[in-house]
């Protein structure tokens, strides 16, 4: 199948009886549903009568959320699933042995379903009111290439001399009783711990955001970190990734069954990465982040100071040891 053979973001049909991942015709003898979030994962947190909140505020149970899939799809979606079960139930010594690209797919096989999960619901939303369903050519863009990005479970991807993604895994003192799921579908963020750890990522940021948080990175090192150190860390890439400036698309070609990206060329013309940090802005991320903990935006930022960190100590410019924190686990 052409690349250009199936593109759901622009045609904006999400049935039932299309596999959700090629566009190959489904029929009830050759469908099969798999689950936006696997059925591991839901059994472990005991999920099945919970629900999640969905774009425009309607709520969907988790059991719930399924996508239309071919066999050789539903095969690769379990055979993916079993590679990380295992990984994350045994914790951050086997999940730091996997591939970052199993890592990258893992993520976008449940972000691309909860998108999926989206889609179908606000656009019969809006055919019964006889209203327009309107994405901006942004979001199509990114959501469009997020489909092609995942059929590396099912064809040679290549990403010609980059990375797309930024992501960062950290031994966290959580509870092996603690899911930590967060996504933010506008510029693809993502963070997900159980088991003492937690990742970060950014799904379509080509590797910027690692780089303009390279020195905390090496501050940190290996270290094991308090769970409000992990959310400052998350909130760093989703504020360096709202600064991000969009790049044009990238030039996307197929080689035989291969499906090539390469960034366009000089996609920031010469120019900045990043827009301006502006510290009151970010004291608000930080504000959301440390919620459980109570943290009032008062204390964490107040001009002319820089914003308050868990991670990184203002006088020293050295990583702070989560023992030397009196937040609560």
């Amino acid at each position: 199948m052409l690349i250009t053979d199936f593109n759901p973001f622009e045609s904006l049909i999400f049935r039932p009886d299309i596999c959700f991942l090629t566009g190959a015709s489904l029929t009830d003898e050759t469908r099969q549903l798999i689950p936006v979030f696997p059925t591991w994962l839901i059994e472990r947190y005991h999920l099945e009568e919970a629900s999640i909140m969905m774009l425009d505020g309607n709520r969907m149970m988790y059991k719930d959320m399924l996508l239309p899939a071919s066999k050789s799809v539903a095969n690769a979606v379990s055979d993916l699933d079993a590679i990380t079960q295992k990984a994350f139930e045994e914790g951050y010594d086997s999940i730091v042995q996997l591939p970052e690209l199993i890592l990258f797919q893992w993520m976008i096989r449940v972000m691309y379903g909860v998108l999926y999960q989206d889609f179908s619901y606000a656009i019969s939303q809006q055919e019964k009111r006889r209203k327009e369903f309107i994405v901006s050519p942004l979001l199509r863009r990114k959501y469009k290439n997020l489909r092609l990005m995942l059929q590396s479970l099912i064809r040679p991807v290549i990403f010609d001399g980059f990375s797309p993604w930024s992501i960062k895994l950290y031994r966290v003192n959580i509870s092996k009783d603690i899911l930590n799921y967060k996504d933010e579908t506008r510029k693809l963020n993502f963070c997900f711990g159980m088991n003492g750890f937690a990742i970060a990522a950014c799904l379509q940021d080509n590797g910027e955001i690692s780089a303009f948080n390279q020195d905390v990175f090496e501050k940190i090192g290996g270290a094991t970190l308090h769970p409000a150190q992990f959310e400052e860390l998350y909130g760093r890439f989703m504020y360096a990734n709202y600064l991000l400036y969009e790049i044009p698309d990238y030039v996307i070609s197929e080689q035989g069954d291969s499906l090539i990206f390469r960034m366009p060329e000089d996609p920031y013309k010469g120019g900045p990465h990043f827009k301006e940090w502006e510290d009151k802005v970010y004291s608000q991320v930080l504000a959301n982040a440390w919620q459980p903990w109570g943290v009032p935006i008062k204390e964490i930022y107040m001009y002319p100071n820089s914003p308050i960190s868990y991670l990184i100590d203002e006088f020293t410019d050295e990583f702070i040891s989560p023992d030397q924190i009196k937040l609560q686990y």
